[in-house]
């Protein structure tokens, strides 16, 4: 009974085992039939923040729990095409030991008797890189029998800090917008990272569409601070026609977008803006639609802007996410003041 339930274990783990995250071949030696090949990606080290990262798109499902590895202090590793997930942990141990990338790179490769259905890049702190692009992977674009890669692009873009590579792309242009958009950007690690992946995909990206992405930052620990915090971005989109936009909306949320929105909100409501102010609001709202104290935040805007109807409808939203704490504050609260009166109000606050 026991070898029964070994093997029905087995061959379900076969199943369910998606092509694009093995690492080995056929045994025979048979090329593997891998449909989820094509990706890109963005590996980079900021020597301001001591931060590493990661930024990747890719037509497979859960890319952004595949490609990306990052240790605070030592580097950052994406992996792809058949992506070896042991290249990661491999790439990360071996940079520690001292190597470059460079050797770290043809390190892991040789001994990776798959190493030409690969693509690896890897970065370290010195802001060095090294890329590699396995031979079947350049060969399958020129491949008449390959109808999903045929007429694709394999290939990378170095640049200081940073390199960006994919496969099964659209063209070159893919990783050279990413490169222009990364050198330009302004702000974080993490918004620079999403220009970037913005850039890779309005020059086609991927021939095969759009289905995964992810982010990951790390950054090593303040011994000052009493943060425990070394992956300050970790946000990926598993399955989506359009990752991109729920990939940004993540971003905002971890970068605390709503939270400033709110903020300027309030100040423009103390200053009589207050169509402005709700439009802010309402932004920092979508960003994070389940955030009871946006909800309440908007209820005190419209109640600022005289409009009763909508001031209760986000009183309403915010009590029946956490009755006990909206009802007291709103029973309090002097900005509903002119609304205390009314039957609706004391329905909402009332046990």
């Amino acid at each position: 009974m026991k070898r029964v339930l070994l093997a029905v274990v087995l061959a379900t783990a076969a199943i369910y085992l998606p092509a694009a995250l093995g690492s080995a071949q056929p045994a025979g030696g048979g090329q593997q039939t891998d449909p989820w090949f094509g990706t890109f990606s963005i590996i980079a080290f900021d020597p301001a923040t001591n931060e590493l990262g990661v930024g990747v798109q890719s037509r497979a499902f859960g890319a952004g729990a595949a490609v990306p590895y990052a240790k605070p202090g030592v580097g950052a590793v994406a992996t792809q095409a058949s992506a070896n997930r042991q290249y990661g942990p491999r790439a990360i141990a071996l940079l520690e030991q001292g190597l470059s990338p460079a050797e770290v790179v043809k390190r892991i490769t040789d001994e990776d008797p798959g190493r030409d259905t690969r693509q690896v890049a890897v970065i370290d702190t010195k802001g060095r890189s090294a890329v590699y692009t396995g031979k079947r992977v350049i060969d399958r674009n020129s491949d008449p029998k390959d109808l999903v890669h045929l007429g694709g692009y394999a290939g990378h873009v170095t640049g200081e800090h940073f390199s960006a590579q994919g496969n099964t792309l659209a063209s070159a242009a893919v990783v050279e917008a990413m490169a222009a958009a990364y050198r330009t950007g302004k702000g974080s690690m993490a918004e620079r990272l999403m220009d970037a992946l913005d850039a890779g995909q309005s020059k086609g990206g991927d021939t095969r569409g759009m289905q995964s992405a992810g982010i990951l930052v790390v950054r090593p620990l303040d011994p000052k601070s009493e943060s425990t915090v070394e992956r300050i971005v970790d946000i990926r989109v598993d399955d989506s026609p359009e990752p991109f936009k729920e990939l940004r909306r993540l971003l905002n949320m971890t970068t605390g977008v709503p939270n400033r929105l709110m903020t300027r909100a309030n100040e423009l409501s103390k200053s009589g803006q207050h169509d402005q102010a709700i439009a802010e609001a309402k932004q920092a709202l979508e960003i994070n639609p389940r955030a009871e104290t946006t909800m309440y935040g908007l209820a005190r805007l419209y109640a600022a802007a005289g409009n009763t109807r909508l001031a209760l409808e986000h009183l309403s939203m915010a009590i029946a996410r956490q009755p006990k704490q909206w009802k007291f504050e709103a029973s309090n609260d002097p900005a509903f003041e002119k609304l205390r009166a009314l039957p609706e109000f004391q329905r909402l606050i009332n046990p």
